[in-house]
């Protein structure tokens, strides 16, 4: 029963192989249909993504913290992800400006992710610096009057809000920017120089891919009517950037991580979790036991190799990490018992009535063991004190202690 209640928890567990991502922004977000882009390259790389959108025109972070309808869309189905876009420029203002009317409403909104919807995990949509910089704030905030000032004040303000709220942070303008460096040829612009033509969403929507899925975007067979070169420049611009440094964007470090302590006295093991993010853990002890208990301890009776394994569970993800483990078993001496047994003439002196023999350290280790018919040497050990069991051949255990020749 016990066996057969692992199975059905591991299958609980791991059955569910859609994933299911909502995407809160605006035009950036809308433009190209993003969310409909990332699940048709999941489904041609053999992925299952359910994507959907929450989207306004222009919407900063504050107006979907203020939003109705984001929270009933948030709070429509279970969510895997969600991803949070601010207004294009909101994030690329002073410090001052963005500490007072940004930061807070992103800590808004991923705090009511993970009060609404609680197995989420945030991911913050890093956009790009418009093409020629922005014009409109550029005599107020020098940074701003080119791209370059203003995709790095981008990428460090989403970048702090990620590390803020302990979210991931999707590099979609890094991507931009590796291709504009390294393939002046494709046009990640529309005419406005701000939204993304086909080729930018695409360049989005492969970083999306491999952020939730932790695949090589090279694994995507979907071109979205692009040129087939075009398209592989883009995917190949993603593994640079994303899947070669996923650890670097967050991904990975609020997995649920199995993990546990043991300590052992003879044959009784105490066990202490160390597990992170998990919401339960479940112990298979090796021998036939096992237990729900985080801390605890068991007694084996027995000595043996047991191999300890802890499944730790969060979300519909399992993790599990094991540990090899020595039982030995103090035992009773009983010295007016058993004779004395010459161990040095075994080969020439076995005691009719005695059926083997087993050597053990004092603390229970199993040293080394004989009976009639295979009689190997002893241990190459300095003189020591070792405990001596013999079973006799009416069935008797008899121990004593005695100094090893």
């Amino acid at each position: 029963m016990r066996k057969l209640l692992l199975v059905l928890i591991l299958l609980t567990y791991t059955l569910n192989a859609q994933e299911r991502v909502l995407f809160i922004g605006n035009s950036y977000t809308a433009a190209n249909s993003l969310p409909t882009m990332v699940a048709a390259l999941a489904s041609s790389a053999n992925q299952n993504l359910a994507c959907s959108q929450q989207t306004l025109g222009g919407a900063t972070l504050y107006q979907h913290a203020q939003s109705n309808a984001t929270y009933s869309k948030l709070s429509s189905q279970s969510w895997d992800y969600v991803v949070l876009q601010a207004q294009s420029q909101e994030p690329s203002f002073p410090y001052s400006q963005f500490s007072s009317q940004t930061l807070p409403y992103a800590i808004q909104l991923v705090d009511s992710i993970r009060s609404i919807t609680t197995c989420a995990q945030p991911v913050f949509f890093r956009t790009w610096g418009r093409e020629n910089g922005d014009p409109f704030n550029c005599a107020a905030f020098p940074p701003l009057c080119t791209y370059e000032g203003m995709d790095s004040m981008l990428h460090r303000h989403y970048s702090l809000m990620a590390d803020t709220t302990d979210a991931y942070l999707s590099p979609v303008g890094s991507v931009w920017k590796h291709i504009r460096d390294t393939d002046s040829t494709i046009n990640l612009y529309t005419s406005d120089g701000s939204h993304p033509s086909l080729a930018g969403t695409y360049a989005a929507a492969c970083t999306f891919f491999t952020m939730i899925t932790r695949m090589d975007p090279n694994s995507i067979t979907d071109d979205q009517n692009l040129n087939p070169g075009v398209a592989a420049t883009i995917r190949q611009a993603a593994k640079d950037v994303v899947y070669d440094s996923l650890a670097v964007w967050g991904v990975g470090a609020y997995d649920t991580q199995a993990g546990f302590t043991a300590l052992m006295s003879n044959d009784t093991l105490t066990y202490t979790d160390t597990s992170l993010f998990a919401d339960s853990v479940y112990y298979d002890f090796g021998d036939g036991n096992s237990s729900t208990t985080p801390n605890g301890s068991h007694a084996y009776g027995q000595d043996d190799f047991f191999t300890v394994i802890q499944y730790a569970y969060r979300c519909g993800k399992v993790d599990t990490t094991s540990i090899l483990i020595q039982s030995m078993v103090i035992f009773a001496i009983d010295e007016d018992v058993q004779p004395h047994i010459y161990l040095r003439k075994l080969d020439q002196f076995w005691p009719a009535d005695l059926h083997s023999l087993i050597l053990y350290t004092l603390d229970g280790r199993r040293l080394w063991s004989a009976d009639s018919g295979n009689i190997p040497a002893l241990p190459h050990r300095a003189s020591s004190l070792v405990i001596l069991e013999a079973t006799w051949d009416n069935g008797q255990r008899t121990r004593r202690k005695q100094f090893l020749p």
